[in-house]
Parts: structure tokens; C-alpha cells; sequence
């Protein structure tokens, strides 16, 4: 059973009231929402440091969990834990062709339980392909050739699924 079948249900916890009274009650105002949105868009943060950070992370997982310094769980977990923060900033800072091949990736080893060679390989080549991407600032998905790439993760990710449910 994969972790998208699973059954467990939401735990709701209601805040106590010390929070309550921090966070207090009703809607966001819209010109707090706007002063947000002003302040991310003004925002001068380098998203290539941190997501090189974030690759550079996944790269060392991949060599560990090779060198069977790390489980496949452990490796696993670290690797979503690295994609989901690669793909939530990415969004942020408005690289839309790093955020769908992210989800793309994401997609395929939340649903998985093991770490194995063929899921690896697409793993590897996120970590290659946005590097890549990064190093020639490449945001968008206006480049003929760069609009390809996340259909190319879809059709490897469904060969992946297509092999595993022959085996």
C-alpha cells in the first residue's frame, strides 16, 4: 500500500487560548496581504544560493544512501523533505519550470516506499537537469526546449510506475 492509499485520518488539535488571543480571530486584511505580496516581490533573496544549498543536499543523501551510510527510509525522507522545500521556493521566487518538474519529482517519491535504482536515476536527473537550469537562469517555460523537460519527468515517472506494476 502506497502512502497516497493509506486511511489515516487528520488529527485537528484547536489552539489553546493564550494562542488564540497571539493569532486572534477572522479574516487576514486585504491590505496586509498586499503589503505581503509588495514585500516578496521587492524581496532581493537569492534563490540560486538556497536552492543550490537544497541540491547540493540532495546530492550528499543520494551519496550516503549509495554508500549504504543512510537506509533508503532515511534517505527517502530527507530527499521529499529537500524536493518539497526546492519546489515551495521555487515557487515563491518564480521559477515556474523548477516548480513543475519539482512537483513532478515530488509526486513520484511521495508515493513510493523504497528507494530503488530506477527511482534514483530520476532523482539524479532533478538534481542534474535544475542545476543545470540554475547555472543558466533559466526561470521559465518560454524556451521551446526547456518546455519539454517537465514532460519528459512525466513520461519517466510513468515508465517507472508501468515497470513496477509488471514486476
Amino acid at each position: 500500500m502506497t502512502r497516497a492509499e493509506s486511511n489515516h485520518r487528520a488529527i485537528i488539535i484547536k489552539a489553546n487560548f493564550a494562542l488564540r488571543t497571539k493569532i486572534g480571530r477572522g479574516k487576514i486584511p486585504p491590505s496586509a496581504i498586499l503589503a505581503c505580496t509588495q514585500l516578496m516581490e521587492s524581496n532581493a533573496f537569492d534563490f540560486q544560493s538556497l536552492a543550490s544549498d537544497l541540491l547540493r543536499g540532495m546530492r550528499q543523501t543520494i551519496e550516503k544512501f549509495q554508500a549504504e551510510r543512510l537506509s533508503g527510509q532515511e534517505a527517502l525522507s530527507d530527499l521529499r523533505n529537500r524536493i518539497m522545500q526546492f519546489k515551495g521556493n521555487a515557487a515563491t521566487f518564480h521559477y515556474p519550470l523548477l516548480t513543475d518538474i519539482a512537483q513532478i519529482v515530488l509526486d513520484l517519491i511521495e508515493n513510493i516506499e523504497e528507494l530503488d535504482a530506477p527511482a534514483l536515476e530520476i532523482i539524479t536527473a532533478f538534481e542534474d537537469t535544475t542545476t543545470k537550469l540554475l547555472h543558466r537562469q533559466i526561470r521559465g517555460k518560454s524556451d521551446t526546449r526547456s518546455a519539454k523537460i517537465p514532460a519528459e519527468f512525466r513520461k519517466a515517472c510513468e515508465r517507472y510506475w508501468s515497470k513496477r506494476q509488471k514486476a
